[in-house]
């Protein structure tokens, strides 16, 4: 049975970022449904005002466009590079394996012209007046059982300039005492790897005699600031803002966003500030925990040869993630010459307890790439949870060169694209009595799995079958071929990140597939 699927358009933009290069722009057509076949082909123009080949990346949702993660994989026609502009484009996707029920879903097309987009232009738009503007907004104490009022203020202000800058925003709940901790979430999707997500972050909260502008109020006003600027922008993955909640009481907030954060998502590098405001080139202004000049040898003799002067920012990270330590360092030192950066990089095996005082620290706990960027704490500044942490003490040059390579690194992980989409809904109406399942009946276990996903076959008729696991992205990770007969059949999983993948099974017309959870 062919027919023509429900049609609805109902998202089409074109963002420009350059007066002198437009990106492309998308228009779907018309989209058919071959329900028995289950295939889809979809009609699209494509226009570019420099007649510029493009890259077309075809997507699929099953959340109604929050998400874009369905298996599309194998898509044919035209996609992929260089595709180039003219009418009546197709894309053909067999949805076998990808789709298991009727209901709405949600496609998506998106044309890159591969136009290099200049991130120092990005953190040239840094505003240090905004930055004091709003660091005085919002200093005052912030504590959940003493100072609620402003806790709460301080939480509109985060929520009402992530809505309006176009996230995804919302509240992340959760439970603490006689209270709820509150993280303020907002996302900018990625356009074409949704699933890979860089976050920037800072927490929010105050001790309970402390007005918090460096600690941490900086870090707020800093995530709202990369929040403004890079949602002007497009990136191929997802950037995610937060402002965390009660740091200061056990960083519950970190805590209990890691520990419940979705399985589906790669969370490929968190930038954390924690205190990025405060300088000093007083001699003698710089001081360091025990034992640091033994632990750090290097960046001790750096600073001690500028006679422990507080003119710099330390960025701290495991050895485990010396790349994301080094992406920083390199965003930097090309955007920011201006900031100097002195790297910290510890032992996986041998992290001192000063190192671990952040949200950044359940990150590393659960081995996910994370920095702490900070100006050093009680280490530097005078005013550490005190009475006089205030607006006067903070240095906006300073603070304004952090966020600027804040930024700049942000940017460079996300990898900006000068792209333009359209999506569309498509109704698919299958019934059990359409889908294509084999003859077969199996069994996944462990699941989650770690190391090994083992497969045992009962009743089968088959005698070969296709064993493949896709990342919800859609890539292949693993294929095997299989013989029931023989037995259970074991597939590696070792290496693979851990997260959310699809196991199909195939005979080349017929599919089985469920979900595995990959775990650490």
């Amino acid at each position: 049975m062919r027919h023509l699927c429900s049609l609805s358009l109902f998202f089409l933009c074109s963002f420009t970022l350059n007066a002198q290069n437009q990106p492309p722009a998308v228009t779907i057509q018309d989209i058919a449904l071959d329900e028995e076949n289950q295939a889809i082909t979809l009609t699209f123009d494509i226009e570019d005002a420099e007649g510029e080949d493009v890259e077309i990346f075809f997507r699929a949702s099953d959340d109604g466009g929050q998400t874009f993660r369905l298996g599309t994989e194998g898509a044919t026609g035209d996609i992929g590079y260089p595709i180039s502009p003219g009418a009546g484009k197709q894309i053909s996707w067999n949805y076998s394996g990808s789709i298991q029920q009727g209901g709405e879903y949600v496609v998506k097309v998106v044309a890159d012209d591969r136009y290099l987009i200049d991130i120092q232009d990005m953190a040239d738009q840094v505003d240090s007046n905004l930055l004091r503007e709003r660091l005085g907004h919002i200093v005052g104490r912030r504590h959940y059982s003493l100072a609620l009022d402003k806790l709460n203020e301080t939480r509109d202000t985060i929520e009402r300039a992530f809505q309006e800058y176009g996230l995804q925003t919302y509240r992340q709940q959760f439970p603490y005492l006689i209270t709820s901790g509150q993280n303020i979430i907002g996302s900018l999707p990625g356009a074409t790897d949704d699933a890979a997500v860089i976050i920037v972050d800072g927490h929010y909260d105050t001790v309970a005699g402390s007005p918090g502008a460096d600690d941490n109020g900086t870090a707020v006003i800093g995530v709202l600031e990369a929040a403004r600027i890079l949602s002007r922008y497009r990136f191929a993955r997802t950037i995610r803002f937060i402002g965390f909640d009660l740091e200061e009481a056990g960083l519950r907030g970190s805590r209990y966003y890691v520990e419940n954060r979705n399985l589906d998502e790669d969370i490929q590098g968190v930038l954390n500030m924690e205190m990025i405001g405060y300088y000093s080139e007083a001699p003698n202004s710089q001081t360091f925990p025990a034992g640091f000049n033994l632990l750090f040898p290097g960046a001790y003799q750096q600073i001690s040869d500028n006679e422990f002067r507080g003119d710099f920012l330390t960025n701290v990270a495991v050895q485990s993630f010396t790349p994301l330590s080094n992406s920083f360092q390199e965003a930097a030192a090309r955007y920011v010459p201006e900031l100097k950066v002195i790297p910290v990089t510890a032992p996986d095996n041998l992290v001192p307890p000063d190192l671990t005082r952040s949200d950044h620290a359940y990150f590393w706990q659960d081995s996910i790439p994370a920095l702490m960027l900070t100006d050093g704490a009680e280490f530097r500044n005078p005013n550490y949870h005190r009475s006089s942490d205030t607006l006067e003490t903070i240095n906006f040059t300073f603070m304004s060169r952090v966020v600027k390579a804040v930024i700049a690194t942000a940017a460079g992980l996300a990898e900006p694209q000068h792209s333009g989409e359209a999506m569309a809904t498509v109704q698919i109406t299958t019934g059990e009595e359409h889908l294509h399942q084999l003859d077969c009946f199996y069994t996944v276990s462990p699941n989650p799995v770690r190391g090994e996903l083992r497969l045992r076959f009962g009743p089968c008729r088959e005698g070969r079958l296709e064993a493949e696991l896709l990342s919800l992205s859609g890539q292949r990770v693993r294929q095997q071929e299989i013989r029931p007969q023989d037995g259970d059949v074991v597939m590696a999983t070792d290496g693979l990140p851990p997260g959310v993948y699809w196991l199909q099974l195939g005979d080349g017309v017929y599919f089985s597939g469920q979900k595995v959870v990959v775990g650490r």
